[in-house]
């Protein structure tokens, strides 16, 4: 999935995506989406009692719908476009109750009617449980009392099915879990909008974008129109990627082609089809959920928030660094779209992978407060000069949108931190919830991480930003102390250092079969982190040389036979 041109700057002290003025619980989306689930559970009660109540729920689900919709629309959000209308939900739920049918064949009047409104109970409770998550889901951020009550509702239909058993009326299916689908069909179609594609889709937004009153202007690094990309899955789970594009920070780096300024058609990401995204391998994790593609064309690394003039007279560049404006128009869109998944997976590539931290602290504390949360950079692991640090950092405007809210980051001088400073401070203060970053032991190649390093170490000599591998050892060396750093104060967050120098691997097949130097496959890792299994380790590889497939420079540190040579420490 990541952008074929996509390129690291590997560069990050600081958050940028501005607090937002509502909690999730008193978003208007959900506000009216939680109406919408309680209207719901009656419908549904009503329907898995008698098949005739389907048409009948009708007219007063729409009559909910409507009065929601309207509120919603005052607000700013159009609820409309959230959910299925209320025939579409009652047919959704009529259409899962058909299999009640199946179950009770042969069975007595008095046996159906017992069976079927002990689940009309159970599926009502169940529906109410979920509207009450999504009013409130800061009251319920682990998501407890939401289970308790699913557990306790389908304990009671158990109970009741019991009572029934002992009259003679057995069921030839497993009815709490019948009820159970029927329930979470209606869950889907209220909370997954129907109105988003299954293919992925470019969404092209408007100029300006309300939200948290606040007037959002999209737009890329040279003026050009903002774009992202969605896709709809089948179950309630969200994928959040940012691409990477490289990066600017000064009159030569924003005058020369290292980052991407433009949103075009080969940003799709429908258009990758290895790796991650891959939708069609059964191995794939992220095959079925919902997904967002936070596209990238602002040299800022999804965190700026400024316009900036580099150099003077002819030779002057002019960048809007509104990485972060483009973020939260993005987030708008998946909060009014995708309302409260059971997951959230947040990853990106290269400069992408600074947008996955800065990006998910906003969703955790701001969006989906009551939704579990695993973030993986991929190839963005912050080593950069302290001339950068000090000269160059800020001028993007990332300290304009700090999230002042986690303590380690409220500092007057961002450039007082780290990049270990930033995932330890993010990690400990969001403790439920797992972080983990990625990258190649050598992660080389003109755009890769050690390019960009190089860059920084020699800003001031072009003719020297092509020999990436000069700097292979140092950066190899101050990567594996920053993430070994940030283990030690997070016990909630793991590194992954693999073999070879490929820059990023989400859209690598390599994620499925690499094991070189005694590594697990990527994709297993990744299956530890999202379970908080014992599996998901820090994992770094015993053979760091290169893989067939990696380019060699043919240059020292590389030798030809693939094997590296670095200086002891």
């Amino acid at each position: 999935m990541p952008h074929a041109r996509s390129r690291a700057l590997a560069a990050a002290l600081a958050l940028t995506i501005p607090a937002a003025v509502h909690a999730a619980s008193d978003y208007p989306t959900n506000v009216c989406v939680a109406k919408k689930l309680a209207a719901a559970a009656t419908a549904c009660r009503a329907i898995v009692k008698s098949d005739k109540a389907q048409k009948r729920s009708i007219p007063k689900l729409a009559k909910v719908w409507r009065k929601a919709e309207r509120k919603a629309t005052k607000a700013g959000v159009d609820c409309a476009e959230t959910t299925a209308t209320a025939s579409e939900l009652a047919a959704a739920i009529g259409s899962a109750t058909g299999a009640f049918t199946g179950v009770l064949d042969g069975a007595s009047g008095s046996c159906r009617k017992g069976v079927r409104n002990a689940a009309a109970k159970a599926c009502a409770a169940l529906l109410a449980a979920e509207s009450k998550l999504v009013a409130a889901p800061d009251e319920d951020g682990d998501r407890s009392a939401l289970g308790a009550t699913r557990t306790q509702a389908l304990a009671d239909l158990g109970s009741a099915l019991s009572t029934l058993a002992g009259k003679g009326c057995v069921p030839t299916g497993d009815v709490p879990a019948l009820t159970e689908h029927v329930a979470d069909k209606a869950i889907l179609a209220l909370e997954v909008s129907p109105k988003v594609p299954t293919a992925w889709t470019r969404v092209d937004p408007p100029a300006s974008v309300m939200y948290d009153g606040k007037e959002l202007q999209p737009i890329c690094a040279h003026g050009t129109p903002y774009a992202y990309w969605v896709r709809r899955g089948t179950v309630n789970k969200l994928l959040v990627y940012y691409e990477g594009g490289g990066a600017c920070f000064d009159q030569l780096t924003c005058g020369n082609p290292v980052y991407d300024s433009s949103v075009e058609d080969d940003d799709d990401p429908g258009l990758y089809t290895t790796g991650l995204g891959d939708v069609m391998n059964p191995a794939n994790p992220f095959r079925d959920w919902n997904a967002v593609f936070v596209s990238y064309c602002t040299g800022d690394i999804h965190w700026g928030d400024a316009t900036v003039t580099y150099g003077t007279g002819a030779g002057a560049v002019t960048i809007n660094h509104r990485g972060a404006v483009n973020a939260r128009v993005v987030e708008k869109w998946a909060r009014e779209h995708f309302v409260e998944p059971d997951e959230v997976f947040v990853s990106g590539s290269s400069a992408g992978a600074y947008g996955a931290i800065s990006g998910s602290t906003f969703l955790m504390e701001k969006v989906y407060r009551a939704s579990q949360f695993n973030v993986v950079g991929d190839a963005g692991n912050g080593v950069v000069t302290n001339a950068f640090v000090q000269t160059q950092l800020l001028g993007w405007g990332i300290e304009n949108n700090l999230p002042r809210w986690i303590p380690a980051l409220d500092v007057p001088d961002l450039r007082s931190l780290d990049i270990a400073d930033l995932w330890t401070a993010i990690a400990n203060f969001y403790p439920r919830n797992r972080f983990a970053q990625y990258t190649s032991a050598f992660d080389g190649g003109n755009g890769s991480q050690t390019f960009f390093y190089n860059v920084m170490v020699n800003v001031a000599d072009i003719t020297k930003w092509l020999n990436w591998w000069e700097q292979s050892c140092d950066w190899n060396a101050k990567m594996r102390t920053l993430a070994q750093d940030t283990a030690a104060r997070a016990p909630n967050y793991r590194y992954y250092i693999g073999a070879g120098d490929r820059h990023t691997i989400w859209g690598s097949n390599k994620i499925y079969t690499d094991t070189k130097g005694g590594v697990p496959p990527f994709v297993d890792w990744i299956q530890a982190m999202r379970a908080g299994s014992s599996a998901w380790t820090n994992v770094e590889c015993t053979d760091c040389s290169l893989l067939p497939e990696d380019s060699n420079p043919g240059m020292p540190p590389f030798n030809p036979d693939g094997s590296v040579s670095c200086p002891a420490p």
